[in-house]
């Protein structure tokens, strides 16, 4: 293949300009297709679960912008071995809950983080997985540009090992080119048919594709494409804000990408 804490006024600006914000939606263990308006924050937001299968479980976390919370998605995949989680929660509290849960809740460990690119809502906890000596994993092009956001160290090596072995659960990396942004990649679960599309893929609430500031609105349908066809065997499909579905989340955000309105 080639290939931090609510945010301060002034992270909460450059950090928002480079991410899509998803709307909160209740959690559930089926995905629904209603649009909900953001809700004014009034207090610190918990990290919520959400069970897809009983080894794959999403973690969803809250950030605030504009006086609103909205919501992003990561996994945590269980296995014999441990915990494997992809993409820290928004903020560095929700990560020490993360932590905090994934023992209470699970009795596992944290084998090691995969973050699939350089943006707050997927990397704001990674300095509280290297205080606690778990690897992170990330592309290079991730890495560079985690280091020069301020976003923590990765280990650079899924542009070489693109396929790791946890236990009985097989955890798959792909980059399929530049979308939502120049390094996002896609994470697979053969066992579960389980894929992580991440902020590359769009609900199917989605009215729009959010913030393009980073996006390559020419290569975003083609990668699109190759991760459907790479794919096609895939049950359930998570986007990195909102709900859960199948392949038609992938459709749905190829006719966003094509849309004469975007």
């Amino acid at each position: 293949m080639r290939f931090q804490i609510l945010f301060f006024s002034f992270a909460a600006g450059f950090s928002f300009s480079h991410c899509h914000i998803g709307k909160v939606t209740e959690s559930t263990a089926t995905p629904t297709n209603q649009t909900e308006t953001p809700l004014p924050l009034t207090s610190s937001r918990h990290l919520e679960w959400i069970k897809i299968k009983e080894t794959v479980w999403i973690h969803r976390s809250f950030g605030e912008f504009g006086g609103q919370v909205y919501s992003a998605n990561g996994l945590v995949i269980l296995t014999n071995k441990g915990a494997v989680v992809v993409d820290t929660p928004w903020t560095e509290s929700q990560t020490e809950e993360l932590f905090s849960e994934v023992k209470a809740k699970f009795q596992k460990d944290i084998l090691f983080l995969v973050v699939t690119h350089a943006h707050d809502d997927r990397m704001a906890g990674v300095s509280l997985f290297q205080n606690k000596n778990i690897p992170v994993y990330s592309t290079s092009l991730t890495a560079k540009l985690a280091k020069e956001r301020g976003l923590g160290k990765t280990n650079p090596v899924l542009d070489i090992q693109t396929r790791f072995s946890a236990g009985n659960q097989s955890i798959e990396v792909f980059f399929p080119g530049h979308g939502h942004s120049a390094d996002n990649i896609v994470v697979w679960l053969p066992e579960t048919h389980i894929l992580f599309g991440g902020c590359l893929v769009k609900a199917l609430d989605a009215k729009d594709l959010g913030n393009v500031k980073e996006a390559d609105m020419n290569q975003w349908p083609n990668s699109v494409k190759r991760v459907l066809s790479r794919y096609p065997d895939a049950e359930v499909v998570v986007p990195g804000h909102g709900d859960w579905g199948k392949l038609d989340l992938l459709r749905h955000t190829i006719r966003l990408l094509v849309s004469p309105n975007n």
